[in-house]
């Protein structure tokens, strides 16, 4: 086997499982909802660990789930989130609240 097959075997097994949307013992992904003023809402499934962080058009970042404020109002924020079980990660967008 050559050493370009080898590294792309590797690194199909590495990273196809990650890639998987909705395969695994996951519930559910995220939800992401407006919230107040500035802030946006990322609600997880029961029981299960995710940890988010969001990211606005001005560079805003935060960090966590639940409600989370200070984003300039109106910014479209996008979300990534890192779960302990598959599908493991998940990304969305939403409008932070005005």
């Amino acid at each position: 086997m050559n050493k370009i097959a080898l590294r792309t075997a590797i690194a199909s097994a590495v990273i196809a499982p990650v890639m998987l949307v909705g395969a695994g013992p996951a519930t559910a992904s995220p939800t992401l909802s407006t919230g107040a003023s500035g802030g946006i809402e990322i609600k997880v499934p029961d029981k299960e660990s995710w940890n988010c962080f969001g990211l606005d058009s001005n560079f805003g970042l935060k960090a966590g789930v639940g409600k989370l404020d200070g984003f300039a109002k109106g910014s479209n924020v996008t979300v990534f989130c890192f779960g302990t079980t598959a599908p493991f990660f998940f990304t969305g967008s939403v409008k932070a609240g005005t």
